[in-house]
């Protein structure tokens, strides 16, 4: 039987595979790091590209431990890239060119395209959630609450 971590290990390396092979992928978020730029059930269209075409703002999805995550570029120093979730007060470990898969280059929510590039709102927001947790419980039910009306509405 194969475990989870394995399965999960598989799946990262054959979108990894895709991107490099086919230059795109897309996949759905289920992380909240990102909030409130990217929601879990976001559709993320990540593209192939060199760590030269990396820049502070852009998205990055990279593959670490079996996993994958996209985050945003905060710096860029020389071999490796800074990054962090809008949401998270903590940088994460340095990003390494060889577990780069690609930059997020659209997210589509409900079917809609929604701006890579952050709103102020979703700046201020993000700069709260970082220091609140009760913020981030508190979006969450705003996020919970819409899906249920959009799902009802339809």
């Amino acid at each position: 039987m194969v475990s989870e971590a394995h399965f999960q290990s598989a799946c990262c390396d054959l979108v990894a595979e895709v991107v490099r092979g086919v230059g795109s992928a897309s996949l759905k978020v289920t992380g909240l790091s990102m909030l409130p730029a990217i929601w879990p059930g976001d559709v993320l269209t990540v593209r192939s590209l060199s760590s030269e075409q990396l820049h502070p703002g852009q998205i990055l999805l990279y593959r670490r431990y079996g996993k994958l995550t996209a985050h945003r570029i905060i710096h860029v120093a020389g071999d490796h890239l800074v990054t962090r979730g809008d949401c998270i007060p903590a940088f994460d470990p340095p990003v390494q060119a060889s577990e780069i898969v690609g930059r997020v280059v659209g997210i589509s929510r409900n079917g809609r395209a929604i701006k890579l590039q952050p709103s102020l709102w979703q700046r201020a927001a993000a700069w709260l959630l970082r220091r609140s947790e009760a913020c981030t419980w508190l979006m969450l039910r705003v996020l919970a609450a819409a899906q249920r009306f959009t799902a009802v509405s339809r």
